[in-house]
């Protein structure tokens, strides 16, 4: 396995692992948004910010798409060009 393989798996393992754990990366004052907005209604969308899993998820995408945006960037010289 090459770099180039190498670093096409790490940004995409590092973007699937950033998006799934962004999804959940998000409360409302300590509860679930679920039940928060079952609860209240559309009144607690004010009170909605990131929890502790937000900065593993923001760095897993910081460092994951760069990579695959440079390497899909540089991939036409690997191929020969046009």
């Amino acid at each position: 396995m090459n770099a180039r393989t190498i670093g096409w798996l790490f940004g995409g393992v590092c973007c699937a692992a950033g998006i799934l754990t962004m999804m959940f990366s998000w409360d409302s004052g300590g509860a679930d948004i679920a039940l928060s907005l079952d609860r209240v209604g559309w009144d607690a969308v004010e009170n909605v910010g990131p929890n502790g899993n937000f900065p593993m998820a923001a760095l897993a995408l910081l460092m994951g798409a760069p990579t695959l945006i440079y390497l899909n960037a540089t991939q036409w010289r690997n191929t020969g060009g046009y």
